[in-house]
């Protein structure tokens, strides 16, 4: 067992609990139930997980278009999760907005995710994340009606 595959545990790990927290996310919007404080908890240990090991595995096997990529979505995700995060809490953003948000995060989410399997070129990972982010789109009206009903 190497240094690599430790860090590409870790990662992989960090990532499954991204995943996670947008679950509990949008769980919590739909219902209305406060997740902020486990989101503020779980939120710089996610953080921690993805990059570190991301930034010694970029290093070791060098930047490509989809790792660069993936660095940039992975800090629009968390910049745009923090100032979700902080507007509902202090009553400056709908349910609505927020979960559309949520849906945006998910699917650039879900786009990194298939950029790091796949590892296309910088054309290929932009259209994976924009295609992923598209198909999260396509739940809006349902998101809207979801988080307006609770």
């Amino acid at each position: 067992m190497s240094l690599y595959s430790i860090a590409l545990f870790v990662h992989v790990s960090g990532a499954m609990l991204l995943i996670v927290l947008l679950a509990i996310e949008g769980f919590s919007l739909r219902k209305g139930v406060a997740a902020g404080r486990l989101q503020q908890t779980l939120g710089p240990i996610t953080l921690v997980a993805i990059l570190v090991p991301g930034f010694y595995m970029a290093a070791q096997i060098g930047w490509h278009a989809w790792t660069a990529l993936g660095l940039v979505t992975y800090v629009l995700i968390a910049a745009a999760g923090i100032y979700t995060g902080v507007s509902v809490m202090r009553g400056r953003m709908s349910r609505s907005t927020a979960g559309v948000s949520w849906l945006i995060r998910t699917g650039l989410a879900a786009g990194v995710v298939f950029d790091m399997t796949v590892k296309p070129d910088l054309v290929g990972s932009l259209a994976a994340i924009a295609v992923a982010v598209a198909i999260a789109l396509m739940a809006v009206p349902t998101v809207r009606r979801a988080t307006a009903v609770a």
